[in-house]
């Protein structure tokens, strides 16, 4: 019954990712067709749409293809390490399971004070140290003492304990291999958002002072970067 579940589980995430590729890619097709037909003034809003999109059509084929290119690398690096993270997200909490008595599919904060502390009760004595001192010693409030440990304790079906420190170990691992994932996947949204920036600033520039030469470049920083230029010729 778990193996089914487990499959099921695949099955969907994988039904998912399907369905987000082929919006992607439907999004393109009607991107690109509607290029066409717009008036010069629309380039700049083109480019949000599609970056390069607006470069290519006022003849800067290089520059637009170049920050497609850009575009279509962090769309597949947003699709894959989306896909990634619900793989990682999976394998922690079935770990977890297996080797410090977890039910699956708890809610992430208890994930995190597993990552944290090797029991719920070593846990669980910490917080009711802070607790005490709080509400017993400095202000004497018997029942917001007892609603605090109720609400930040975790007991029953909620506790873990690991079974041995190199288990734990793993486990903080894989913890940590999810978040630069979860970190990989919001630069990639963020590559996508910039580059749909500087793609509209280059076609409005291009577009009002083409026949002036006005030119939107990247020029390296020595060990600081990039920086963004504009050059206009008279």
């Amino acid at each position: 019954m778990e193996l089914l579940t487990k499959n099921r589980s695949v099955l969907a995430s994988t039904k998912q990712y399907a369905f987000k590729l082929c919006a992607i890619a439907l999004f393109w097709l009607l991107s690109i067709g509607c290029l066409f037909s717009l008036p010069r003034v629309a380039y700049p809003a083109a480019s949000l749409i599609l970056p390069g999109s607006g470069e290519m059509l006022l003849g800067s084929t290089t520059r637009g293809a170049t920050l497609m290119g850009v575009d279509i690398l962090a769309i597949y690096a947003f699709l894959q390490t989306n896909n990634e993270i619900d793989r990682q997200r999976q394998n922690y909490m079935d770990y977890a399971e297996l080797f410090a008595g977890v039910p699956n599919g708890m809610p992430r904060s208890q994930y995190q004070a597993i990552q944290d502390y090797v029991s719920s009760d070593y846990y669980n004595d910490i917080q009711e140290m802070m607790a005490r001192n709080y509400y017993l010693i400095y202000n004497y409030e018997p029942a917001e003492f007892d609603a605090y440990m109720i609400r930040n304790t975790y007991t029953g079906i909620e506790a873990w304990q690991w079974d041995t420190q190199e288990h734990w170990n793993t486990y903080k691992n894989m913890r940590v291999r999810h978040q630069r994932t979860k970190m990989s996947h919001n630069f990639a949204l963020g590559i996508m958002l910039l580059n749909r920036c500087v793609s509209a600033i280059d076609s409005a520039i291009l577009s009002r002072d083409k026949d002036s030469g006005g030119a939107l470049y990247f020029s390296p920083i020595e060990n600081e970067g990039l920086m963004l230029n504009y050059q206009l010729k008279f």
